[in-house]
Parts: C-alpha cells; structure tokens; sequence
C-alpha cells in the first residue's frame, strides 16, 4: 500500500495532526474547558514531529543513495563511474527508490519522483515497447535503457557522442553529376550568340545553384558537370526539392529549346571508386528513365527520385538506334541461339517484339525460341494470336518456359522485350540462370536493375519496343522482309501503344509507321483487329456510369465487381474514352481482371504524371499512360488507395519525391 517509509511517516504525521486538532476542539466545544495549556504542548509536540520528520527523511534519502559500492561491489562501482553510466532503480509504481551518485550530480531532483515525471518519453521503454529511448535534460542529451527483467534503468549521458555524430553526418562528402539533357544536340545547329544565351541562362544557372548551396562544381564535358559538397549542405538541396529543375525548365521554355537537367548524387560511401561507379550508375538510370529528375542514392539503401514532371524528350538523332542494333547482331551472332522472351500478360507490342527479334535472329543465321505457350495473353492479342498461328508457325517457333530451359545452354543469349523487371517476366526462371541477356524495353525504370544484361536499350521517349525495334530492323547488315502479318502485328502493337497514333508519337513513330507500311502492313486489317465488339461497349458503358470527378479534373471510374471481371484491354480504353473528354486531364479506371486481381489502367493528356502516382501504390508505366495490378485485394480497397494517390500527389506538387515501389503496367 505504501510506497516507502518516508510515506508511512507522512501518514502517522497527518494522523497525529488530525487528533490534536480533535482534542483542541473536544476541549473547546464539548468540555468548555480553558485549553490555553494545550497551545503550548500543542506547539512543542508539532515543533518535534517536524524535527523528526526532517531527520528521519535526510536519513533514508541518505540511505536510499548508498554507494554504488556497497549495492553492487567495486569493480560495478569503477566501470560505471568509467563509462558514466548512472543507475536507477524503481518501485512497482514506478517512483524513483535509489540511484548512484551519477545519476545525484546529472539530475539532482529525482528522488521519489515518477519515472515519467522526470523523462516524459519513458512511458514507451516502462511499458516494453523500446528496449531504449533518448531523452533530453538541461540541454543534454541521456539514453535510457531498461534492465531485462530488473525494476532499474541505465542512464547514459550520450551528448558528445550524438554532437559528433550529427557533425559528421553533416561533414559527409556527397559526390554528384549534373547532365544537361539534349544539350549537344541542341547547340550543335545554334549560332555562337544564341549559344552563349544558352549558356548563361541554362549551364550557369545550374553552376551557381551548386555554388549558393555550399557546393564545388567544375565542368568535365560541355554538357556535364561534376559536384562535391557536404551532406548539411545538400539537405538544402532536397529541402528545396530540386527546385533547379523546375527554373531550368522555364529558361529552357523562354529560349525556345528543349532542355531539361538530370542529376545523381551518392553519399555515405567511403571507397571512392564505388562512390563513382554508383554516381555514374544512377545517373544512366536517371537518363534512361526520361531525365528531367535526380536520383539520390545512400549507400545500403535504395534510391530515391526527386522530380519527373515532364514527358520523355524524344530523341532527333538515331545514332543510337543504330549502335544498339549493332550490338544486338554481335550478342546474336555469338550466340548458340536465342530465346526470346516477353511479359505476363503479353499485349500486341509484346508479340511484335517478339517477332521482330525473331526476324533479327533468322537474318544472322541462328534459331529462336519465342516464349509464348502457356503464358497469360491479353484476350486481343490471343485472338489475333489464335488466327493467324499457322502462318506465324512458319517462320517461328513458339514455346514454353520448360522448353526454352531445355534449349538453354551457356552460349544461349535471352532477349527481354516490352519490360525490363524480373517481376513482370514471363519466364523469371530462365532470366534468372540465363549467362547471357540482352533487354529492349520503351518503359521507364522504377529503379535499380534486377536483371543482369550484357546489353540494355532502354528508350522512354519511344512510342512502344516495336518502334525501337523497327528501327533497329533497318540498320541490321543482312535486308530483312517481313510478312504482311508480321508487320500488321507490329503496327497493331503500335497502335495499341499509342492509342491510335494520338498520343506518346513523335516524329520516328510515323517514320516507323512508314517503314511498316512498305514491309506490307494491312493497316485496314490492323484496325478491324482493334475494333470493338459488343462486350467492349458494354464494357465502357459500365465504366462511364462509374465515373467521380476529383479536384483537377481528374476522373475516376471504378467497376462494381457485380459487372463481372473486365479485361485490361478493356481498362486502357475505358481510361482512353473519358481521357478524351473536353477538360479531363487524367482517367483511371479500376475494374475486377480475374477472379483475385484488380487492375487500374492511368491516362493523362500530359498535364497529369498519371507514373508518379501508381508508382506511389507500386505500379509504374508512362507519364501518360500507366497501370497497376494487385492480388487479393478489393475494388473499393484499391479505390480508396488511389484517392490517397492522387491526394498525395496534389500536395507535393510538380517535383514529386517518387516511392520505391516496384514497377507494375
């Protein structure tokens, strides 16, 4: 019942004090007897009590902080005034019943008082749920651990430690690249005097950026510059969001030219060479996803994008087009033989990559294997598929998985097309052990690779992987021909890709819808395969009556489950339909797939990045054109998360920090 003697003495004290009123007032009221007397014995009896009071709690202060010596021996006592460690044991109601003399000289009001009174945020660590927490007293800083099954904490005064560890932390070096993208190509056709415009309203605006924000910079290409700084100084780079992009942008857009920056900065590495192989590293990531963004990378941990407002710059020159189809003819020439593989969920652009590919390997001389058998097809491009597979059997061979391992061997080279994450693979058992790997792939990258390839052509400003790889078609050694259906496929697949030609197109898709044209495309027979047919306009109807319109004019559409499961085709049209409405900038469309996934289908008419926000529930895709599938999971549920999407992203604004979700389609 009671807590410790001193409070027993409390109680006798109280109770000697009530009963010497009583008598006073017995004297007074009942007895009517003159008590002066008694104010005297009254007077010395109270002047006693309070005497002993004061010596008897001085005595079990004194007692209660007994040496450490004596409570735990010498050696305890010495290591503890060593590490100044203090100690300080607790009752069941957690009052303060003794501590070392440490704990005396740090924080002399202690005794007797509440742990919580005395060290707010211990209630947490009294209660199991820490093992240890920091606290702040007087300006220093303590950390306080619970003894396992012991009523005693430890208390350790760790302010020096955590001054110097926060010093360094702010002294780290952090090392950075800054590209000025489409900067050789835009200066190489400009005048000197609107080149020098160009340099001082774009390339010295970055360079003193860096310098008011405490960094080194120096220039090691005309377009390229290299970044030293320390970590307290780049935190003001990340707490202004990489606010440069946005201005380079606006410079850029007042010149007339298409220029945008793309940075990468890595830190906590203390090997310099891995320092610059992962600064270089992360700053093809960036560029390969589009540019106009940074990549901060913090070694052990994954990385983070700042930024990617903007669609990818299509690219004027092909040079590169013709150096990835040199080196695709080499992987394939020096190969036993090739296997070819798309994603799950094989659309129209995946089945013509897989053929053009084909086409690229038969022109060398070596068999390939398509893995298109008993992986999940859209139900378009299993139609299509379906139709004309006794003509596409006569220049190709298809298999499975299981056959394609059999036919691997360590020359083998495995051709990933239409997707660049082993996630997405329809075949993740023969990426995984395959020696060699090559990946074409038109989408932009979530983050670090996690497929090992020898050669990577990864362009985002590409309509779709059949535009990459007609153009490689043209700059192969040997002429190739394709078959009428064979080129209608690829022109279905870009079609599909680009919603009819009327988005994601620049000028190198309708060149490839050129070159297609002349291999003898039916563009006539193309489009009748993309037609709607009864189920896809009930399909819409049931889309549009589900429509909500968000802040933004933004629209979202989800499909009551009573409606039946919708194919992803279906989404990506229903999304394409109300995108086309006057005013709508973005469209997303959720809907039941199977019978245990939910898929969403994004589109933006480019002033909504429809990417960020489902890589912020773990899909990924396009700027303006984006999707996301999860299993076990609700229309409704998935509704909700996209509503907090799409919140979040209106919040942050146009330089978005992107999650580290995995890519989805």
């Amino acid at each position: 019942m009671f807590n410790s003697k001193i409070d027993k003495l409390k109680l006798y004290f109280l109770i000697i004090f009530v009963i010497q009123i009583g008598v006073i007032l017995l004297f007074d009221f009942v007895l009517k007897i003159d008590h002066n007397f008694l104010i005297y014995i009254y007077m010395l009896i109270f002047a006693i009590e309070i005497t002993y009071f004061f010596i008897f709690y001085e005595f079990e202060k004194k007692k209660r902080t007994t040496d450490v010596n004596r409570a735990l021996g010498n050696e305890a006592k010495e290591a503890f005034e060593y590490g100044k460690v203090g100690v300080i044991v607790f009752d069941d109601e957690f009052r303060v019943s003794w501590v070392n003399d440490f704990v005396l000289k740090e924080i002399t009001d202690i005794m007797g008082k509440k742990i919580t009174e005395v060290f707010a945020e211990s209630e947490l660590l009294l209660k199991g749920v820490y093992k240890d927490v920091t606290v702040t007293v007087d300006d220093k800083i303590y950390q306080l651990t619970k003894c396992d099954d012991d009523q005693a904490l430890l208390i350790k005064d760790i302010t020096e430690y955590t001054n110097l560890l926060a010093r360094y932390e702010n002294q780290q070096v952090v090392l950075g690249l800054i590209n000025l993208d489409n900067y050789s190509e835009t200066i190489q056709n400009e005048d000197e005097q609107r080149i020098a415009l160009i340099n001082t309203d774009i390339r010295q605006k970055v360079i003193q950026w860096v310098v008011d924000c405490g960094g080194l910079v120096r220039r090691i290409k005309s377009d390229r510059l290299f970044v030293v700084l320390d970590k307290q100084h780049f935190d003001i780079m990340i707490k202004s969001r990489f606010d440069i992009l946005q201005q380079v942008k606006q410079s850029a857009k007042d010149l007339k030219v298409d220029i945008t920056c793309s940075m990468s900065f890595v830190y906590d590495y203390l090997d310099y060479d891995e320092a610059d192989d992962a600064l270089n590293k992360y700053l093809e990531l960036v560029l390969s996803r589009g540019g106009d963004q940074v990549a901060v990378k913090q070694k052990e941990k994954e990385v983070v994008f700042y930024g990617t407002s903007s669609e990818a710059t299509e690219k004027v020159s092909k040079v590169r087009a013709r150096v990835m189809a040199s080196s695709l003819e080499k992987l394939i020439k020096d190969s036993s033989n090739v296997i070819v593989v798309g994603h799950k969920d094989a659309d129209l652009d995946c089945l013509g990559s897989l053929i053009a590919v084909s086409k690229i390997a038969s022109s060398c001389s070596k068999t390939s294997y398509l893995i298109f058998n008993d992986v999940t097809v859209e139900p378009v491009c299993q139609a299509i598929f379906n139709e004309n597979i006794l003509s596409l059997m006569e220049d190709h061979i298809f298999v499975n998985e299981k056959e394609a391992l059999s036919l691997l061997d360590d020359n083998s080279l495995v051709v990933v097309v239409d997707h660049h994450s082993i996630d997405l693979t329809a075949a993740s058992k023969l990426v995984t052990v395959a020696k060699q790997v090559a990946i074409i792939d038109h989408h932009r990258k979530k983050s670090e690779d996690n497929i090992a390839a020898l050669m990577i052509y990864n362009e985002p400003s590409a309509s779709s992987t059949v535009e990459l790889l007609s153009e490689m078609i043209q700059y192969v050694s040997n002429e190739i021909q394709l078959t009428q259906i064979e080129s209608s496929i690829m022109y279905a697949g870009l079609l599909v890709d680009t919603d009819s030609l009327k988005s994601r197109c620049s000028f190198r898709t309708f060149e490839v819808c050129s070159f297609l044209k002349k291999q003898k495309a039916d563009l006539t027979l193309a489009n009748d395969w993309l037609k709607e047919d009864l189920q896809d306009f009930i399909n819409k109807s049931n889309i549009t009556k589900s429509i909500m319109i968000l802040s933004g004019n933004i629209v979202v559409s989800a499909v009551n489950a009573a409606c039946g499961n919708m194919s992803r085709t279906s989404l990506a049209q229903g999304a394409n339909y109300i995108c086309g409405f006057k005013d709508v900038e973005a469209a997303f469309v959720i809907a039941q797939t199977d019978n245990n996934t939910v898929s969403i289908s994004a589109r933006s008419n480019g002033k909504v990045n429809v990417q960020l926000i489902m890589e912020k529930m773990g899909g990924g895709g396009h700027f303006n054109a984006a999707g996301l599938q999860k299993s076990n999971t609700t229309v409704s549920t998935m509704k909700e998360q996209l509503l907090n999407a799409i919140t979040q992203y209106q919040q942050e604004g146009v330089s978005e920090n992107e999650s580290n979700s995995v890519e989805g389609r």
